[in-house]
């Protein structure tokens, strides 16, 4: 009987509970309150900068292609790749045995003319005063006078051969027309040098250009005078080109176009350098904002949009091309769009943006 009632009184209690539990309102969870930040905004921009980028290298505006003017063995090269010249130094010596010959013949074939050429104007002299006195005919002092013409252009041309000669002997010695820096040794001590065959190859530091080759379906988009970001692989900063010319005949086998870009002076650039070129063709439909916008959350990048109410909302957007202070966005936001500029870590929706303008940068 006991238990009987026992097991009454805990139902009982149970119920009790039960009504009790009906009876009490649950408790409303607190919404945290919205800040307010003093934040730049930004309206986001159409027209993402398509950027073509080709390969090249740093080369000197002067190249020379040091030749000789005769043919003659290379008795000596006094430079090697890498050294410095200065214009008028001595480069190359040919051997001159040949040279020396042809001097020693002009001088030979002087003499002889200057000896027929003597010989001529004596008898024209003499001839003149017997044909004053009417002792030769006209005939005779005709032959000899065209006598005494011959011998004085063969004189003449005596003469030239000698001058020629003994330039030659200039030639023998080859020197720098430029102040520069060998970059190539193509001949050595005793080859055969040959007019137009380069001997040595020297670039001239003065004014350097980026050189490079542009496809066939970009090319018409480079103009000259159009500015060209420039990275070089050795260079840390980037460099502001100038594109100065552009070759308007293409390479048959690669259907691309010499282009070359003009480099301001800048410490250590020097030939030879490898690097890119990024040429603007123009603007894509995409959105651009700025690199400080970007705010990561689980491993997804977004942007906080302000609305028409001053109130901050996390989007997220799907990123494309990428540059040191702007990024490109595919997806997630339109053009004319506000922005945060510079999103603070602990931002959240919902909290208010006031007391800053729109920049439009």
């Amino acid at each position: 009987m006991k238990k009987k009632h026992l097991i009454i009184f805990l139902s009982s209690l149970a119920f009790a509970t039960f009504l009790g539990a009906c009876d009490r309102t649950p408790q409303a969870h607190t919404k945290p309150v919205p800040k307010s930040w003093t934040l730049p905004v930004i309206k986001a921009s159409g027209g993402a900068p398509v950027e073509y980028a080709a390969v090249g290298s740093v080369v000197s505006d002067q190249r020379v292609e040091v030749t000789s003017r005769l043919s003659g063995y290379i008795r000596e090269i006094l430079v090697q790749e890498g050294d410095r010249v200065r214009r008028g130094q001595l480069l190359v010596r040919l051997d001159a045995a040949d040279v020396e010959g042809g001097i020693s013949q002009g001088r030979a074939a002087v003499a002889a003319a200057e000896a027929a050429f003597h010989d001529a104007q004596t008898d024209r002299d003499h001839f003149k005063q017997l044909f004053e006195r009417g002792s030769v005919s006209d005939n005779e002092m005709r032959k000899v006078r065209l006598k005494f013409d011959a011998a004085r252009e063969t004189l003449n041309q005596a003469r030239a051969g000698l001058n020629t000669a003994n330039s030659q002997r200039n030639y023998a010695e080859i020197k720098s027309p430029v102040d520069g820096l060998v970059v190539a040794k193509v001949k050595r001590a005793g080859d055969l040098a040959l007019p137009g065959v380069p001997i040595l190859t020297l670039e001239s530091g003065r004014k350097l250009l980026f050189e490079t080759f542009v496809a066939e379906e970009a090319v018409a988009s480079v103009v000259v005078g159009n500015n060209v970001e420039v990275r070089l692989d050795r260079h840390d900063a980037p460099i502001k080109g100038i594109v100065s010319r552009v070759v308007s005949s293409a390479d048959p086998v690669t259907r691309s176009y010499q282009v070359k870009i003009s480099l301001p002076e800048t410490a250590g650039l020097m030939p030879g350098m490898f690097g890119r070129a990024a040429f603007m063709l123009g603007k894509s439909k995409s959105t651009v904002v700025p690199a400080s916008a970007l705010v990561e959350r689980g491993g997804l990048r977004g942007v906080f949009v302000v609305n028409s109410e001053s109130t901050a909302q996390f989007r997220w957007l799907r990123i494309g091309r990428e540059w040191p202070d702007r990024v490109e966005v595919m997806a997630g936001l339109e053009g004319g769009e506000r922005v945060v500029a510079v999103a603070d870590p602990t931002l959240r929706d919902g909290d208010k943006i006031v007391g800053a303008g729109v920049r439009n940068d």
